[in-house]
């Protein structure tokens, strides 16, 4: 694949996972209020997007996935999915809010979340011997 296609394919993945990002947003806003919508519907499309990155790096590591449906999935996809920049806005609104204690138990939260979504992906796809896999 030429590297203009790939950035276009890229694009494509990003504008969906951008799209589902913003779906759950909306989704949280109607069931949720605010100020704990918003952190919530990062808290689970960084979940997610983790989880699929997890997925498709072991995939690609079993070879089962090709290197540019790896880079497509995880930085296109993946990258319009998950809100890094978001969760920190979500961190500080909730601050100023005076929500300071549930800020920070939403950091630990996301962080957890996400760590365990990726070794959940690598887990699912490559066993208890991921690390061997990885380290190759």
């Amino acid at each position: 694949m030429s590297n203009g296609l790939k950035l276009l394919v890229i694009g494509v993945g990003c504008f969906f996972g951008g799209v589902l990002r913003y779906a759950c947003e909306i989704v949280s806003d109607l069931w949720i209020k605010p100020p704990f919508a918003d952190p919530l519907a990062v808290l689970i499309v960084n979940a997610v997007g983790c989880f699929i990155i997890g997925l498709f790096t072991a995939w690609f590591l079993k070879k089962i996935v090709p290197k540019d449906w790896h880079t497509i999935i995880t930085t296109g996809f993946c990258g319009g999915l998950t809100t890094f920049s978001s969760f920190a806005q979500g961190i500080t609104v909730l601050f100023m809010d005076g929500q300071v204690w549930i800020g920070i138990v939403y950091i630990l939260a996301d962080m957890i979340c996400g760590l365990f979504a990726v070794y959940a992906g690598l887990f699912l796809v490559l066993g208890k011997d991921y690390a061997k896999e990885l380290l190759k």
